[in-house]
């Protein structure tokens, strides 16, 4: 055996990628006030200032918005990069309508900036977006000073501790869909998955064994040369000669044209409609956020086990948690799991092509593309306009993507019934309440567990005592020990029926929580079953049987909604609360005393004024 020395590793080179000189490129761009940089993860942005006046005081900021878009700075995504860029825009138009003699930085005070605020609120901008602007240039103006200390002067500075000077008020939060809504977009969405998979991978198949079906020979043999140049090359332009001939012959023929780019590639690969259908689906059916279902790649599933696998996605907002994993059922294409795979099947001849790593390859104006960025409004409109979904007020429902996250999230809630433990899967408690629950299409449910509890708030603390015959055959072996609000010497006796009203026993006729103590009762004789004095025992249910007829029979002289206003309370205590109390026995044999003794079970004078 070799004896035991220092670890050999085999030499190999090793390989930087060439990056340009920032020296170099800084100087360029103070220059010609343009620059092109590739941000954090991995999208370019091209800015361009050139336009703008004031160069000495322009360009410290051209050097800062490059310092900002660069690896490792405050802007990562291409829409953060631009965001910085229209502030800085926003706040030259400002300088240029209030203050034209402003040429450097140390021309800057905090008026300046305060106007700014005041300008943008001027009815150009909404609060929300004005904070939005201003944080982005207070942001900027930071990195200047870090970056080139005393470029600004002392009370500036001071001036950038704070973003605003007053309260933007809270944003309104994005909406979910409704039920309806919802329903519309799952079937929708499903539906054409199952005709994109049909139309790729049989009726696609097809075409290219066996050719185009109809037409002349002379079409077909067109047909057939251009499906070949697509097959091996990928992709075929309107410019080539094969697809002007194909294109003529059909135009002789009659044949509409309009479509044919996107017919012929459509056997292939996806379309951008088509991407959007499969977006939709995943991100119900899911949850995962819409920015990151748009990031997925062709190596997203992870660990297969028991008809489940998790899907590997990167949810760029969590910084230092960029990468997360969600477990999914696994199976048909009706699975999340399912639905990731079918993609990577339709989807894998244009990534063959594009060599690239993304989930979503597909064809855009006879073009191969490789990820997704902002589905167009039209491809959107379209979606809803060919499945014909409505919302709940008849009308074409604006589809936004980044509304079907939160969506799901009010499926679950509804489905774990609120239970934070349970709903707040992937976040805090806070964000789950804030920014999940907190929000209009979740209203009603809110606003009717609030009736709920105030509703068993009413009836706890203006309930009968029932007693029913078990318990109080106890009371009456050991009165010392019965829960009644009389003295213990005189529970036989109150059980007895010593005073007893129509409906039930009460404990304090001249402690009436509805009058005045020493005062009688000042309610009618129903009110006992709303009463916290009030005792109900088996010998009461006949009394209460016969008004519950009663109440019955009165819904034949008066209005659905009138009948619920006056009696409504009243039947659904004795009928919901005050009988399933009592063994079904003795409610028997009270109904028999209400039906055979009728003339003993006289309703009260009172009951006609109900």
């Amino acid at each position: 055996m070799r004896a035991a020395g220092p670890n050999h590793r085999p030499r190999r080179r090793v390989w930087f990628p060439e990056t340009p000189d920032p020296d170099v490129e800084i100087a360029a761009a103070l220059a010609s006030f343009r620059f092109d940089v590739r941000l954090r993860y991995g999208e370019h942005i091209s800015v361009d200032m050139a336009d703008l006046g004031r160069r000495a005081l322009l360009r410290p900021f051209v050097l800062t918005l490059w310092r900002i878009c660069q690896i490792g700075g405050p802007a990562g995504a291409l829409s953060t990069a631009k965001a910085y860029v229209n502030a800085v825009r926003r706040f030259w138009a400002y300088l240029d309508d209030r203050h034209p003699a402003i040429r450097r930085p140390k021309d800057l005070a905090p008026e300046h900036i305060n106007g700014f605020e005041i300008w943008l609120r001027a009815g150009r901008h909404s609060e929300i977006t004005a904070y939005q602007i201003m944080s982005k240039l207070t942001g900027c103006l930071r990195v200047m000073h870090e970056e080139q200390p005393g470029s600004i002067s002392a009370s500036l500075f001071a001036r950038l501790h704070h973003v605003s000077s007053r309260y933007c008020g809270k944003s309104r939060p994005r909406d979910a869909y409704s039920e309806r809504v919802t329903a519309s977009l799952r079937e929708a969405s499903r539906r054409e998955v199952l005709a994109i998979h049909q139309r790729i991978v049989v009726t696609g198949e097809a075409v290219l064994r066996n050719g185009l079906a109809g037409g002349d020979a002379k079409m077909r043999a067109a047909y057939r040369v251009v499906m070949e140049h697509l097959r091996s090359d990928g992709a075929i332009s309107c410019a080539l000669p094969i697809y002007r001939e194909l294109y003529c012959l059909r135009r002789v023929a009659g044949a509409d044209n309009s479509t044919l780019l996107g017919e012929l590639h459509g056997h292939f690969y996806l379309s951008c409609s088509d991407v959007v259908a499969f977006l939709i689906l995943l991100s119900l059916e899911t949850g995962i956020e819409i920015e990151c279902c748009k990031g997925l790649t062709a190596s997203c599933l992870k660990n297969p086990a028991a008809g489940s696998v998790e899907i590997e996605y990167r949810k760029r907002r969590a910084r230092g948690a960029e990468w997360h994993r969600l477990r999914v059922r696994d199976g048909s294409s009706g699975t999340p799991g399912g639905l990731v795979r079918m993609a990577l099947r339709l989807t894998e001849r244009a990534r063959q092509f594009l060599g690239a790593d993304s989930l979503w390859c597909y064809h855009r104006d006879g073009s191969l593309v490789a990820g997704v960025g902002h589905p167009g409004i039209k491809a959107l409109r379209d979606f809803i306009d060919r499945n014909h979904i409505l919302d709940d007020n008849g009308k074409p429902p604006r589809l936004v993507l980044a509304r079907l996250r939160k969506t799901f999230k009010a499926e679950w809630y509804r489905r774990t019934n609120g239970q934070m433990e349970q709903f707040a899967v992937g976040h805090t408690a806070e964000v789950a309440a804030n920014h999940y629950a907190d929000i209009p299409a979740l209203r009603p449910l809110h606003e009717m567990a609030i009736a709920a509890g105030l509703q068993d708030a009413h009836d706890a603390a203006l309930s009968p005592r029932i007693v029913p015959p078990k318990i109080e055959a106890r009371m009456r072996k050991a009165p010392a020990k019965a829960d009644l609000p009389v003295p213990p010497a005189e529970v036989i006796a109150f059980l007895d029926g010593a005073q007893d009203l129509w409906l039930a026993s009460c404990s304090g006729f001249y402690a009436s929580p509805f009058g005045k103590k020493g005062q009688a009762c000042p309610v009618p004789f129903w009110g006992c079953l709303d009463c916290s004095n009030a005792v109900i025992t088996s010998r009461k249910l006949p009394s209460l049987i016969a008004f519950l007829e009663f109440m019955v029979a009165q819904r034949e002289n008066l209005h659905a909604a009138d009948w619920a206003a006056k009696f409504g309370h009243a039947h659904r205590r004795i009928a919901d609360q005050i009988l399933p109390a009592f063994p079904a026995a003795v409610v028997a044999a009270a109904r028999t005393i209400a039906a055979n003794q009728g003339c003993l079970l006289h309703l009260p004078p009172e009951a006609a004024a109900v």
